[in-house]
């Protein structure tokens, strides 16, 4: 069953990719072709064929939507077969727990039955010797006397008798019941049950593999749908494009086209500003108070704000405009505009509009810096001083332990580092909540935010480089997981005021 829900995660992971490569594969084919449309009207041989080569191209993208979508439907399968094969498992297994129930009950009352056998006996014994005078057993009044007649003895003795012959036959009936349903679950129940559970896991094993086999044929459907868009006997694969390609005809038209205009004069563009770029010397003494690579204690004392304005003010906007791009946080900005919005942070943090046209531009801009305003941290957001402790709570294996360990750590925090994780996972909640439009779950931002927000402890200093990268790589998973478990039980680890 484990590996029915391995490969029904493989596939939808698989299909996401597809999906996406798909998608995005169509849309850049589609968005060149427009463009090039308007660019070039007229655009001769290699106009033709660089449109055919597009169009190839937006073809393979729809033809790997349409596989994810197949793929999607294998998955769908695969998890309704782990779904029935749980329930037959669940079935049977409850079917032995009532059997071994029964086995039990029998045996502890069959302890019952002996135990009131033991004691009516003992009485039985009892009541012999107190009949026949034993000085042992014999009650005495006063010092020396007995206050009961011979008559009452043999009556007690009569009594304690038939109580301890009937508690005999109880035993002696109980103990063959409980033998019988012995027997009965031995030879009859647990061979039954193994062999149920055997045949459940066969019937999973078979529907797996015809599974994994209509996953095979789909994955060469697709591969040959992709080679014949390729190349094809209709010469519109990508190498007959390129050799249609007449680049003299094309040279002799575009000729021809401008000849046909008569005088026509040019204008260049005027020449754009180019803003001086000031060494980092420069701008610290133009601006005393930056945010780039400042500690969180020093910035919450200096500028009086228990979240760091910059935190604030990125996360405001992502939320405003940027819950349902996809990818957000996953895809990067262009450099030069990060960089010139770093900058800006840095002279005038209270200042920065950052919902100006030019930066909701592109979201992902905002998103960069962010991401890196907290990789240049002196001390990361996760403090190296707690990183052991983090990576020891998210190697605990129970999920309710390893919750209540970072619970605890974290508000062991320093208030500048916790009112900052606070805020920042409060934000990464609402993100996730999006998923459906973003494509951005707990794993993925986890896996973005694990080394960023926790850095690498600085205490290897007696090891070799080599042993140094593995030991780092190994931690990379625990310090996914620390950020991953805090994303999905945020409300237990913070318990936020209800609104």
């Amino acid at each position: 069953m484990q590996a029915s829900k391995d490969a029904m995660l493989f596939l939808r992971k698989r299909a996401a990719i597809e999906e996406e490569y798909g998608r995005q594969m169509a849309k850049l084919a589609q968005s060149m072709a427009e463009s090039f449309d308007k660019a070039h009207p007229r655009s001769g041989t290699y106009g033709s064929a660089w449109t055919s080569f597009l169009k190839v191209h937006e073809t393979i993208g729809e033809q790997r939507q349409r596989f994810s979508r197949d793929i999607t439907e294998v998955a769908d399968d695969l998890q309704l077969l782990v779904k029935d094969t749980e329930k037959g498992r669940k079935l049977v297994k409850d079917a032995g727990l009532k059997y071994e129930k029964q086995l039990a009950d029998a045996d502890q009352l069959l302890e019952k039955c002996k135990q009131k056998y033991e004691m009516q006996s003992e009485e039985w014994e009892r009541a012999i010797l107190q009949k026949n005078c034993d000085p042992i057993t014999m009650p005495k009044k006063g010092l020396f006397k007995n206050n009961k007649t011979q008559a009452q003895l043999n009556k007690m003795e009569e009594e304690a008798r038939h109580k301890a012959t009937l508690a005999d036959q109880s035993y002696r009936n109980q103990l063959h019941a409980t033998n019988a349903a012995r027997q009965e679950y031995f030879q009859t129940h647990l061979p039954k049950i193994v062999t149920d559970l055997k045949d459940v896991d066969d019937e999973c094993c078979v529907a797996l593999r015809y599974q994994l086999a209509r996953y095979a044929y789909i994955f060469e459907q697709g591969l040959t749908a992709d080679g014949l868009a390729l190349d094809n006997d209709d010469g519109l694969g990508l190498r007959s494009l390129t050799e249609k390609i007449d680049k003299d005809a094309d040279m002799i038209d575009f000729i021809k086209s401008y000849s046909s205009r008569g005088n026509v004069r040019t204008y260049k563009n005027d020449i754009p500003y180019k803003e001086y770029s000031m060494s980092p010397n420069a701008l610290t003494v133009l601006n005393p108070n930056p945010v780039f690579g400042v500690d969180l204690v020093t910035l919450m004392e200096r500028d009086r704000e228990e979240v760091p304005i910059i935190l604030t003010k990125c996360a405001e906007v992502v939320e405003k405009y940027g819950l349902n791009t996809v990818g957000i946080y996953r895809l990067s900005g262009v450099n030069t505009h990060i960089q010139k919005l770093r900058a800006a942070f840095d002279r005038d943090c209270r200042g920065v509009n950052l919902h100006a046209e030019e930066y909701i531009s592109d979201i992902n801009n905002i998103t960069s810096v962010l991401k890196l305003w907290f990789r240049e941290l002196p001390d990361p957001l996760f403090p190296r001083a707690t990183y052991q402790h983090f990576l020891a709570a998210a190697k605990i294996e129970d999920d309710r332990m390893r919750v209540l360990g970072l619970h605890t750590i974290i508000n062991d925090l320093p208030d500048a580092h916790y009112a900052t994780l606070k805020y920042l996972m409060c934000h990464l909640n609402k993100v996730q909540q999006r998923q459906r439009y973003n494509k951005m779950g707990a794993s993925n931002l986890a896996t973005i935010f694990g080394l960023t927000l926790m850095g690498n402890e600085a205490g290897l200093l007696n090891t070799t480089i080599e042993s140094q990268d593995s030991e780092r790589l190994a931690e990379t998973q625990w310090q996914v997981k620390v950020v991953q478990t805090i994303l999905e039980n945020y409300d237990l680890i913070f318990e936020p005021e209800e609104p």
